[in-house]
């Protein structure tokens, strides 16, 4: 693959759009928020999800998918994650009363179990086929990461939900070689204190954190609009004239190329 694929960008699940996830490679994802639709006959080939954040609708089809892997596959599913967003998910949904706990049940006919969860470092680079994922902490939950995706030499910087976070900026401005931002921006500008509340991103601001980047030179992407208010957050990102150097806001089954 010479590009990223965005299998679901929206902030809100529809029966036409799925909520965060994205192919980095053959075997690879960031999230697991449309997995399992956009996959179909497909979808044992994933062995790995490296997860910004536990909150449902980026987690929502892991519990589905280890129920499929378990009778199906001879090898763990690897799930990735900061300490907290792993904690959540043995506390919270693999805790035998919301879902098996496929950490323990082995995979029919093998000694593997079902899922494996694996403890990441931020700032630290994980090799996964031919790409490079490098979390960096992001403003939105305890355990909440974005990745740094990087291929050949060229990079795009994925930041899943967060509120201001200045160490965005900080990784565009020290590595020329990030081409794209993907950024979230949930909510209208006049929606700022929920916003803030919920740790999500307006227009305004997205403006705001943008002047933060000495860099100008990057393209810049939004997703995670919530349904009801993406006309009119729309409408706000091009007036300000946020979507820069070709970006756009993101669909699901849109790609941005590595190289560009």
């Amino acid at each position: 693959m010479d590009y990223i694929e965005f299998l679901g960008t929206g902030g809100t699940r529809t029966p036409t759009q799925g909520t965060t996830c994205v192919k980095v490679s053959p075997h690879c994802v960031i999230d697991a928020g449309n997995l399992i639709n956009t996959f179909g006959d497909d979808v044992f080939t994933i062995e790995h999800i490296f997860l910004t954040h536990s909150h449902l609708d980026h987690i929502i089809d892991i519990p589905f998918l280890a129920d499929l892997f378990v009778t199906q596959k001879a090898i763990s599913l690897k799930i990735y994650g900061l300490k907290s967003t792993l904690d959540d998910l043995r506390q919270f949904i693999f805790n035998q009363r919301v879902w098996p706990n496929f950490e323990e049940i082995s995979l029919i006919g093998h000694a593997e179990k079902t899922i494996e969860l694996i403890e990441i470092e931020v700032e630290k680079p994980y090799y996964i086929d031919d790409v490079t994922l490098t979390a960096f902490k992001t403003n939105h939950t305890e355990g909440s990461c974005g990745y740094c995706i990087e291929k050949e030499g060229s990079g795009i910087l994925f930041t899943a939900d967060t509120y201001r976070c200045d160490r965005i900026w900080e990784l565009l401005d020290a590595n020329p070689h990030i081409h794209s931002l993907v950024i979230e921006t949930s909510f209208p500008s006049s929606f700022e204190k929920l916003a803030y509340d919920s740790k999500h991103l307006t227009p305004a601001l997205l403006e705001d954190e943008l002047s933060h980047a000495k860099r100008r030179d990057f393209s810049v992407y939004v997703m995670h609009l919530k349904t009801l208010f993406a006309p009119q957050i729309i409408q706000e990102l091009e007036t300000l004239q946020l979507l820069r150097n070709g970006g756009r806001v993101l669909i699901d089954g849109d790609k941005i190329d590595f190289k560009v």
